[in-house]
């Protein structure tokens, strides 16, 4: 019963970049000015995570800009751009990333890609599908065309437990805005809970 639970997502989600393509589109286009953050509000109980680039480490996969150089995750298989949101978490859970931008169009695995040039280019499913590379982490970016000033809304849904792995599950997210980290922001998800982390305004 519980294999059942998880049969009404793809398996495959959004096609993952070659090696070569993640190289190819990992700077901010140059010709394309990045869009500024305005400002970044996370809900009252998420719990912002500090950033120590006095000494920064290692990069390594877990939503965090570990190396401090303004990229999420680089190295991971997954890309960044002119805007980029990028979501890890600790259980076996399959978690989904909602991000609603400006006109109220939501980007996730049911809708990987917008004509603004946002997409979802890596979709965890937790331990619901085996043989997966980086199985808890989702990432949405912009490349090439310029994300559109406004309003962004970004939200997290736990969408089911995979083979009893679930259970209470903690969910880090980070905002990187013209290859600045905006904000860092950890919260605790309950199965089947969907909830609003982090608006933020650019321009």
């Amino acid at each position: 019963m519980l294999l059942l639970a998880c049969s009404g997502r793809g398996v495959d989600g959004p096609a993952t970049e070659t090696a070569s393509e993640v190289s190819e589109t990992n700077d901010v286009p140059s010709v394309v000015e990045p869009p500024t953050l305005v400002s970044i509000v996370p809900i009252a109980t998420a719990e912002q995570i500090p950033r120590d680039c006095s000494n920064p480490v290692e990069e390594s996969c877990n939503a965090i800009d570990d190396d401090c150089d303004g990229v999420i995750d680089d190295g991971c298989g997954y890309g960044t751009g002119l805007m980029q949101v990028t979501a890890s978490w600790d259980t076996g859970a399959d978690i989904d990333l909602y991000v609603t931008g400006p006109l109220g169009d939501t980007l996730s695995f049911q809708r990987p890609a917008t004509p603004s040039g946002a997409r979802v280019d890596h979709s965890g499913r937790g331990e619901c599908v085996g043989d997966m590379p980086n199985p808890q982490i989702e990432n949405v970016r912009w490349v090439g065309t310029r994300p559109m000033d406004g309003i962004y809304e970004v939200e997290v849904h736990y969408w089911g437990e995979c083979v009893s792995s679930g259970g209470p599950t903690n969910v880090t997210m980070s905002v990187a805005i013209g290859r600045r980290i905006a904000g860092q922001y950890r919260h605790s998800l309950l199965p089947g809970e969907r909830i609003r982390v982090v608006r933020f305004v650019v321009q």
